[in-house]
């Protein structure tokens, strides 16, 4: 008797041992599958302007920013001050302009228009839409975003044009002769998994 009680005692624990790393197991795999939230681990973002005979680059390599591919959510944020053209009084006019001292990021929150398929390792094209925020005005745009899989994350890439009077911003001029409305935008981000 003393040894099926010992046997059944066993058993029970058995049980409850498999039961315990069933549930273990059953966690964990509802973790990795919800851990769909990528950072920036790099990234920046340039513009291009043009006038007659000449043009000029700023660019910031403090770009910060996530996509959560469970829910779609997209927020991307960057320093006005980290915008950097290689001039420094030209740099202070942009600030100036874009009121940095009232409006310190410019800003990207919006969702993903079309699925990203994370087990697919090949570069997908997907738009996103969203709220982009410069210099206290917000305009609805939608991207197109290249997201490849590469070995250390996701390689993003966007590429988009504006026009800078769509955001209450005057030209800037150089001796009468005024900036391009049209600015080209360019943001290339490694994102990695949070």
């Amino acid at each position: 008797m003393k040894k099926f009680m010992k046997i059944n005692s066993n058993l029970s624990i058995s049980k409850n041992l498999i039961f315990f790393l069933s549930l273990l197991l059953m966690l964990m795999g509802s973790h990795t599958s919800f851990a769909q939230v990528y950072a920036t681990q790099a990234g920046n973002a340039t513009f291009k302007a043009k006038m007659p005979l000449n043009s000029y680059t700023g660019e910031s390599d403090k770009l910060q920013g996530t996509i959560d591919f469970e829910t779609g959510k997209v927020v991307f944020t960057v320093p006005v001050k980290s915008i950097k053209t290689g001039k420094d009084k030209r740099d202070e006019h942009m600030y100036e302009l874009l009121e940095v001292q009232k409006y310190p990021n410019v800003v990207f929150e919006g969702k993903l228009a079309d699925e990203f398929d994370l087990d697919k390792k090949s570069e997908q094209t997907v738009k996103v839409k969203g709220d982009f925020t410069l210099a206290g005005t917000t305009r609805q745009i939608t991207v197109p975003l290249n997201l490849d899989p590469v070995s250390k994350g996701i390689q993003l890439n966007a590429s988009w044009s504006l026009l800078i009077t769509d955001y209450g911003l005057e030209r800037p001029s150089l001796m009468f002769i005024k900036v391009n409305d049209k600015h080209e935008l360019d943001v290339n981000a490694l994102l990695k998994e949070e």
